[in-house]
């Protein structure tokens, strides 16, 4: 069946994964959509739509190292006007935020639950403002990663430690908080097929421990005797290309 994408220009937003831009290639083949990426490494969700450095917490150091380079600007209405559809793929680098109540919203609430509300408010506004209310928000939750240099847990571990946080209960916040702004959602977590069987086959590395680490040497990241299995190769981003277009065709 044609996609009901074909040909609709679609915005997403991200972090990393996103930057790359390897997920929304094969989103582009399978859907024959027209793909705008907003996308910086190593950002968080306010970030996204602010602009690099608009947010104020700084309880934890971003990724400088992946995505894309130079300036990143705030999304903007023309870039939102455009738009058919827009893709949210913004938690990986929120894990070590408390996840909070409904009603909560970012900065009066610093928690997960603000975060993504000051978003979508954000992005109502800016459609708003373009006449573009018409356009489609589907938000998608950080599949299953493996451990990399600068976390020491891995998808299905509590990070921070002890605090009993995983990307699994993360998943489950980010489908509530779609639930209550009546948005489409995609459960890249549970429907992608990436998991710890197959990071050997879908991460940048098939090992979890990193072969060319050296104690003897001084590293910007916390954790370099990890590999990185959080970020993909190209099948692990056309894998996860695939679970977010099956979504949006319920979009």
């Amino acid at each position: 069946m044609e996609s009901k994408w074909k040909n609709k220009k679609v915005l997403v937003i991200g972090d990393s994964i996103t930057a790359d831009g390897r997920w929304q290639a094969e989103f582009a083949r399978l859907t024959g959509a027209e793909i705008s990426t907003h996308a910086y490494g190593g950002i968080g969700l306010i970030d996204m739509v602010m602009g690099l450095g608009a947010s104020e917490n700084e309880d934890m150091k971003y990724d400088p190292y992946t995505g894309c380079n130079g300036n990143f600007k705030p999304l903007t209405v023309d870039e939102v006007g455009c738009a058919d559809l827009i893709i949210l793929l913004g938690a990986y680098n929120e894990r070590h935020m408390e996840y909070g109540v409904r009603g909560d919203m970012y900065p009066r609430q610093n928690t997960l639950r603000g975060k993504f509300a000051f978003v979508i408010e954000r992005l109502y506004a800016l459609m708003a403002e373009s006449g573009n209310i018409d356009c489609h928000i589907m938000l998608v939750s950080p599949h299953c990663i493996g451990k990399y240099d600068w976390v020491d847990r891995d998808g299905y571990e509590d990070f921070p430690r002890g605090s009993g946080r995983s990307l699994e209960t993360m998943s489950e916040v980010i489908r509530d908080i779609a639930r209550s702004f009546n948005l489409p959602f995609c459960d890249a977590w549970a429907t992608s097929g990436i998991n710890r069987y197959t990071w050997k086959y879908y991460a940048n590395s098939p090992t979890a421990e990193n072969p060319d680490y050296d104690p003897a040497k001084k590293y910007d990241a916390p954790y370099p005797m990890f590999a990185d299995q959080a970020h993909m190769n190209s099948l692990g981003y056309a894998r996860l290309g695939q679970c977010i277009a099956s979504a949006a065709e319920l979009a």
